[in-house]
């Protein structure tokens, strides 16, 4: 991809990134409260929807949820864990890309992933996962299409704080000492969270017009 077609993509992941935040305003609610896809009550780890977005022709999925934990700011309402499928094996499986985080706004608070354990993922080393970013889409139909357009846009706009993470986890996963197998690594309900960063769109952006200038 040439460099004026990364532009427009950006410039359009921008406008999607914007525009589906102020329709939620607009009528009243907020990203928040759309994830729960329609639920009149929000109950801790539940999945929302219960059976998670699945788009097949895009291979990926999200679900929304929340729970506290110790790397749990207090102004977080709950996060958006997203998947992408793993291209091994007959049986569909999914690797864990990223988490995003909203506060009780609906607004965008932070990225963070995880280790295997929390999510039950198939593994996926980091080089893989960035590999696929630029293709990334997640996708639905009925109330939470523009929730899916939504998060499609921020993964693109932040393809290189997610490409970050995803070697920072590695790297934090290597690091654990103790003469622990990787396999033990991977199940230390001790380790959850391996690395975060800032997901402010208003911080993005203040940043780009800064840079601009």
């Amino acid at each position: 991809m040439c460099s004026q077609e990364v532009a427009l993509a950006q410039g359009a992941a921008l406008q999607q990134a914007i525009e589906v935040p102020l329709q939620y305003l607009q009528a009243g609610t907020n990203l928040a409260t759309a994830a729960l896809a329609g639920a009149r009550r929000y109950e801790a780890y539940r999945h929302y929807p219960r059976s998670d977005v699945v788009a097949q022709a895009q291979r990926t999925r999200f679900f929304y949820h929340g729970h506290a934990s110790s790397c749990t700011p207090r102004q977080e309402h709950g996060h958006f864990h997203l998947f992408v499928e793993h291209a091994d094996g007959i049986t569909p499986a999914y690797s864990h890309l990223v988490a995003l985080a909203l506060d009780q706004h609906g607004l965008p608070l932070r990225w963070f992933t995880t280790n295997r354990w929390v999510t039950g993922e198939r593994w996926c080393a980091a080089p893989s996962l960035q590999a696929q970013l630029p293709q990334l889409q997640w996708h639905s139909r009925g109330r939470l299409a523009p929730v899916a357009r939504w998060l499609s846009a921020m993964v693109q706009l932040f393809q290189g704080e997610i490409t970050e993470l995803l070697q920072q986890r590695d790297a934090a996963l290597a690091a654990i000492d103790g003469g622990l197998s990787l396999e033990q690594r991977f199940e230390l309900r001790s380790v959850d969270v391996l690395s975060t960063c800032d997901a402010s769109l208003a911080n993005r952006l203040a940043g780009a017009d800064l840079a601009a200038a």
